[in-house]
């Protein structure tokens, strides 16, 4: 995401034990970090310009969490936080921004980790420093410690750089070098590559890609009321065609300054092409700072959750139903008072009646029209909501 963020702103006695007891003590000791759940989807690695475990395909949907401020930032860093976004959200990946300057402290870094680890999700370690000058031995540093911790889990995942603002022909050779760090740790995990313009040219690193090594995939951003899907998925095909894996690892509704005003139509467009490929994607983000853009919680929202709909905000809201995705009746804020489409996907005289004013993703619909899966933009009398919904067959 283009952001002024950048310039407003990183020996016990054993007797009463059994000898069992005794090992399990010892194992909990020595190995305090063996009894997460499993990955959700194992060892994930690249494979034909896609992310995929041993039966195909992974597409991973999730937050990124936000490290400017501490009240509306990483405030969020916390174990409840991630418990919730993951039980309650669906989320199956986190994205987790380190901005060295911003003061965030290592052990909430380590606990969101942890936390991800528990709840069987993926993490997307992130050194958040978006430049055109690339301090790769303090990057190093960071990511040595960051692999050395948790290279055993294939939970996680590491994001070199955030958002060159530099040619590929200088970003390359900087992001080899933390990579050989990281890789003689962590020879398996898999590592996103920043692109130039702030993330959004992935066909310039697909023209000249990263060899060397082993399950690399390449970093896109976008902010949908800024950047159209027409305008950027080229990049992205072209990347894929070549053999590059692409990561969204992070997005938002709203302007590419982080500020309203969000267009969820076009963000739906984005949608649409990211399932179609099987991609991956992080939305920025959890924060309550910019409520009338991207932040997905309102200012007075718990950093510990968990939340209801009065909590989110309106990206907040669509963002969580595309999250938890449309196998399920994942939202229905929709006024009592006012009548939506049926759950067997038909829409009735009732539903389209002319006191609600009824468009569907911005166009009128009659009565009687059947409704596929999916997640719909409602708009009725001059309000927008969101619903997803299953259609039983």
């Amino acid at each position: 995401m283009f952001k002024n963020k950048l310039f407003l702103s990183q020996g016990r006695k054993t007797s009463g034990f059994s000898g069992f007891a005794f090992i399990g003590f010892v194992c909990l000791a020595f190995f305090p970090h063996t009894f997460g759940m499993a990955a959700k989807y194992g060892q994930l690695s690249i494979k034909a310009g896609h992310i995929v475990n041993q039966y195909g395909n992974v597409q991973l949907r999730g937050m990124s969490m936000y490290g400017w401020t501490n009240a509306c930032g990483y405030a969020f860093y916390n174990a409840s936080c991630i418990n919730h976004l993951a039980q309650d959200w669906k989320c199956t990946v986190i994205r987790l921004p380190y901005i060295p300057n911003r003061f965030i402290p290592m052990t909430s870094i380590n606990a969101v980790i942890q936390a991800c680890i528990d709840n069987g999700i993926y993490v997307i370690v992130d050194w958040h420093v978006g430049a055109g000058i690339y301090a790769s031995d303090t990057a190093m540093s960071f990511f040595k410690t960051i692999a050395n911790q948790w290279h055993t889990y294939p939970n996680i995942m590491y994001e070199p750089w955030n958002e060159p603002t530099v040619g590929w022909p200088l970003i390359k050779p900087s992001l080899e070098t933390v990579i050989a760090a990281i890789r003689a740790i962590d020879p398996a995990n898999i590592i996103i590559c920043g692109t130039s313009q702030w993330d959004q040219k992935p066909q310039d690193a697909a023209a000249d890609p990263i060899t060397d090594y082993q399950n690399i995939a390449y970093s896109m951003h976008f902010d949908a009321a800024s950047h159209s899907v027409a305008g950027y998925s080229p990049g992205i095909t072209t990347a894929i065609a070549a053999g590059c894996a692409i990561f969204i690892t992070e997005y938002g509704t709203c302007n590419a300054n982080g500020s309203a005003p969000i267009n969820l139509t076009a963000t739906q467009a984005w949608y649409d092409f990211l399932d179609k490929n099987a991609i991956g994607s992080a939305n920025w983000g959890v924060e309550c700072f910019d409520t009338g853009g991207a932040a997905a919680f309102q200012k007075n929202a718990s950093t510990t959750g968990p939340w209801t709909d009065y909590d989110l905000t309106e990206s907040g809201k669509f963002v969580k139903a595309y999250i938890a995705g449309p196998g399920c009746a994942c939202m229905d804020d929709f006024p009592q008072s006012i009548n939506t489409p049926t759950m067997k996907g038909v829409l009735t005289k009732a539903d389209t009646k002319s006191i609600a004013v009824y468009t569907i993703n911005g166009v009128r619909r009659p009565a009687g029209e059947k409704l596929p899966n999916g997640l719909y933009i409602f708009q009725a009398q001059g309000k927008t909501y969101t619903k997803c919904f299953y259609i039983i067959p």
